[in-house]
């Protein structure tokens, strides 16, 4: 009976890289397998025929391999005539078979013009397209057509379509038709030499896997071929369970002689269910592969092939795809895969278990991971390896436990140095002193500083290149809390640098080392951080050593110029801006491309600027950046931030309705973008509030109102919509507003908007809930009222301002501060005569008050000088008074009058210089 091999109806697939192979099968050629070894040491013991008729070269053992077995053949057909004897291993005896060889004159002159006329690539494709043509001729032919020697063409064109398997997306699909015509001429032309062994289903197997592990350009479907290879696998263990029944059983019926026509055909071996194990762990995952190694097992165990035995090597490689796989069940898998061996006899090594504890840990189940991790440690009944250690180190260093992940860290690092075997080596105090950087504890710096110094010392842990950039991690996290650790970050890294001069090349920065200095001035509070940022930078850029800057390491620069006071900050991060992209156009720094981030950190530069044209540029920089992207950079798309950035620059630039009317300009803009259905861009609460905030330092007459109705617009949308939510600052900002308004009763509209924060709290809105800034800009509506108001009306005002102070005193939003006590004088001020005998008596009050609470700064002595009488202003400083009052400062008071102004807790009352210093920052 004949058998058909079954092939796929249509495969499309395609490869990652094209491999210079020889287009024949030449002994002496490269080959990419042991498989195709194997098949080019069979080939040379067989006969060949004319490669004139067939398009294949191919020459006898009798010529030698490699390159001088090559030049030997090709002086032999230099000659003009001449007959060549090749051994035939496949016929009994010393018989030999005799071709006529003369015509390979033509094809050898064929490849030499092949190679003066066409490259490498178009060689290889000549070559190929010879291949198809003479493969498309020979499966034109009828079975039993071939004559007898003739199908050695056929083993020799699957032999040489196997190199192509891995350039070629035909290649195993032509294989699988070749196969299919041979064994049709073993059946139909009775020719009992052509036949198919296990070697050429191998080369099938393998062109089939590389076909799932080699991808082109133009798209593929690994998992097809893979698939096909799990067929192919599967229909060879059926021809091996057929051969074992007909073993056993009475060949008499038609069922019989198909069982005996499969017994017939090719067996797997070892290497086939090996290189199927193998592309489907790859290619389809440990799931499927499991599922093939569970099948593996269940037809050995049943006795149904002694060769499906899974050596030890599966199990290894399986645990290694689950401790690499990065799925967050593959924890779940790996352990569970463990109790497998167990059960089928394969105990568990410390490998095993060093893979299982790296599942989890690569699992990012956060403390979950972490739990497991330690809990296989703790069951482990086999020897523990500083990997073991490290791998669980890790996994708490990822949990996100922070403070419970250091402990357990150094609890498991004095559990090493107990152990009589084991001493701690780089890895696992690299992972120690991650563990503190992922913790953000400010004791992370002197830890890491401790372990590095250690380090330095050790013969068994010596420091390498992790261990100095974690502790420069450590440092660039919390140089914001801390003045000094920056230039401890830059001193490290001069110091590395200065070891790569003298020899140690293990021990040169990279980008990491660099970006981590430069993120520690970017957080820096000194005032030359930025600069000292941009030099690093510089350095960074001019070291000619390979290490370049990325986008990340000009943002950095730009995060810090924008928070920079200096003059100039915002006209060099613009500069700098201009030579980022000006870079990367001439591929001078191929990783560092301007984005996004890059331009909105330049806009917060120049709204914080305070420079008259800093909006003006702004704008221009936001059109650039839409120029960018409208051209195809969609990493350029503007993003809320900017747009806010933009407006909040628009809002403090002084330009009075002008500033107002671009504000709400670039807030329609951001409207109409979010109708069109880039939701990316929509307004929130920032946004609005900036309008606000334009409005407030607009100086117009009816900003107030104006306020007021952003504020209304802004409550509409949370009813409707629940997206634009007003926060304490959006009602400071509405107050705000008011108070420079020129409304006589601006003062009781600010009171009634503190009114109704208070009531919106106290029902359950936590985000308009008042604080001390909030009844400071009531008292500053009071504090300046409108020239046309009379003596009664100020009377109400004053009033109003006192019950306001009266009521933040009682409340349990916050206490007066000294801003809130200096805004009550100056409404003091403005509101009462001088020969008013109330003047006096509210003045003392509040001075006796503002003392108690210890809020007596610069700023509250500069307004009691000037609101109080100069008898008042000499009686209540007679305690500190002195011939000279006017030179009354915070230096000259007792501790408990200022202890609680925000600048006296910093630093010390004298230089008085210093106090006034930080008391203009906040009163800007």
């Amino acid at each position: 009976m004949r058998f058909k091999l079954p092939l796929l109806s249509s495969a499309f697939l395609v490869f990652d890289s094209v491999y210079e192979v020889e287009a024949f099968c030449f002994v002496g050629g490269k080959s990419n397998s042991p498989k195709q070894k194997a098949a080019q040491l069979e080939w040379s013991r067989r006969t060949v025929t004319s490669a004139s008729t067939t398009g294949l070269k191919a020459y006898s053992s009798d010529y030698g391999s490699g390159k001088a077995g090559r030049q030997r053949l090709q002086h032999q057909q230099r000659r003009p005539y001449y007959r060549q004897e090749y051994r035939n291993n496949n016929h009994n005896g010393n018989s030999t078979v005799v071709h006529d060889v003369s015509s390979t004159r033509t094809f050898q002159a064929s490849r030499k013009y092949q190679r003066n006329q066409f490259g490498p690539a178009e060689s290889l494709q000549h070559r190929q397209r010879w291949l198809k043509t003479a493969t498309t001729e020979i499966l034109g032919t009828k079975p039993g057509s071939l004559v007898k020697g003739k199908w050695h063409e056929l083993v020799s064109m699957i032999k040489a379509w196997s190199k192509y398997a891995k350039v070629d997306p035909e290649a195993p699909i032509v294989m699988e038709r070749l196969i299919k015509r041979l064994l049709d001429e073993n059946v139909v032309g009775q020719n009992q030499e052509a036949k198919v062994d296990i070697n050429l289903y191998n080369l099938l197997l393998d062109a089939w896997c590389c076909a799932a592990l080699f991808r082109t350009e133009a798209g593929t479907l690994p998992n097809a071929a893979s698939q096909r290879a799990r067929e192919i696998l599967v229909l060879l263990q059926e021809n091996f369970e057929a051969a074992e029944k007909c073993k056993t059983s009475d060949l008499s019926t038609d069922h019989d002689g198909e069982s005996y026509a499969r017994a017939l055909q090719p067996q797997p071996n070892k290497e086939s269910f090996d290189m199927v194990f193998d592309v489907v762990l790859k290619v389809e995952g440990p799931t499927v592969a499991r599922r093939v190694l569970a099948w593996m097992e269940y037809i050995y165990k049943m006795k149904r092939n002694h060769l499906a035995k899974p050596a030890r090597k599966y199990y290894i490689r399986l645990l290694h795809a689950y401790a690499n796989s990065r799925d967050e069940n593959a924890g779940i898998l790996a352990e569970g895969f463990l109790r497998h061996m167990n059960a089928t006899g394969q105990v568990p090594d410390t490998l095993c278990y060093n893979m299982a504890i790296k599942a989890w840990t690569r699992a990012k189940r956060g403390r979950e991971s972490a739990e497991h991790a330690d809990r296989i440690l703790e069951e482990m009944q086999v020897p523990k390896d500083l990997i073991t250690y490290s791998t669980v180190i890790s996994a708490w260093s990822s949990s996100g436990m922070r403070s419970h992940a250091v402990a357990r860290a150094e609890e498991l690092l004095r559990n090493i140095e107990e152990a009589p075997n084991l001493e701690p080596n780089t890895v696992v105090l690299n992972s120690i002193m991650s563990t503190w950087v992922k913790s953000k504890n400010p004791a992370a710096v002197n830890r890491t500083a401790e372990l590095l110094e250690y380090m330095q010392s050790s013969k068994h842990a010596p420091a390498d290149l992790i261990s100095y950039n974690t502790h420069l991690h450590a440092l660039s996290q919390h140089a914001g809390k801390k003045l000094g650790y920056a230039q401890r970050a830059h001193n490290l890294l001069l110091s590395l640098d200065e070891k790569f001069r003298l020899g140690e090349i293990d021990f040169f920065p990279n980008l990491f080392s660099f970006n981590c200095v430069i993120d520690a001035y970017a957080r820096s509070q000194d005032d030359d951080a930025a600069w000292n940022a941009g030099k690093v930078l510089r350095s960074l850029i001019e070291n000619k050593n390979g290490v370049q800057p990325d986008t990340y390491s000009f943002n950095q620069v730009f995060s810090a110029l924008s928070r920079c006071n200096r003059p100039g900050s915002s006209r060099l991060a613009e500069q700098l801006l201009d030579y980022m992209e000006d870079a990367y156009k001439l591929k001078l720094h191929r990783n560092a491309k301007a984005d996004v981030v890059s331009y909105t950190s330049v806009i917060i530069g120049l709204a914080r600027s305070g420079e008259e044209d800093a909006a003006e540029r702004g704008e221009r920089l936001l059109e650039r950046l839409k120029a960018h992207y409208e051209s195809g950079k969609t990493y350029m798309k503007p993003t809320r931030i900017l747009y806010n950035a933009l407006i909040d620059a628009w809002a403090k630039s002084g330009k009075g309705v002008l500033g107002v009317r671009k504000a709400e300009a670039l807030l329609r803009e951001m409207e109409e973008m979010c109708a069109s259905g880039d939701s990316s861009v929509a307004p929130n609460v920032v946004t609005y509030n900036s309008v606000v905030n334009s409005w407030a330092r607009s100086g117009t007459r009816c900003c107030g109102n104006k306020a007021e109705e952003y504020l209304d617009i802004m409550w509409r949308l949370y009813e409707t919509q629940g997206e634009i939510k007003p926060n304490d600052l959006t009602f400071n900002t509405v107050i705000n507003a008011v108070s420079k308004s020129q409304n006589e009763r601006k003062a009781q509209k600010a009171l009634r908007i503190l009114r109704r924060m208070d009531k919106l709290y106290r029902s359950g809105y936590k985000e308009a809930r008042p604080n001390a800034l909030t009844y400071t800009s009531v008292l500053n509506a009071a504090a300046f009222p409108a020239l046309s108001m009379d003596k009664k009306t100020k009377r109400k005002v004053l009033d109003t301002a006192i019950f306001t102070l009266q009521e933040l005193q009682s409340s349990r939003y916050g206490q007066p501060n000294e801003l809130t006590y200096s805004t009550f004088l100056k409404a003091c001020s403005n509101l009462l005569s001088d020969d008013d005998e109330m003047l006096r008596e509210v003045i003392k009050e509040t001075f006796y008050q503002c003392k108690d609470d210890g809020q007596v700064g610069e700023r509250f002595l500069f307004r009691l000088r000037e609101a109080a009488p100069e008898d008042l202003y000499t009686e209540l400083l007679s305690e500190v008074v002195t011939s000279d009052k006017d030179s009354v400062s915070v230096g000259d008071l007792p501790p408990s009058w200022y202890c609680n102004v925000r600048a006296a807790k910093t630093q010390l009352p004298k230089p008085v210089q210093k106090v006034k210093t930080g008391t203009d920052k906040r009163a800007s």
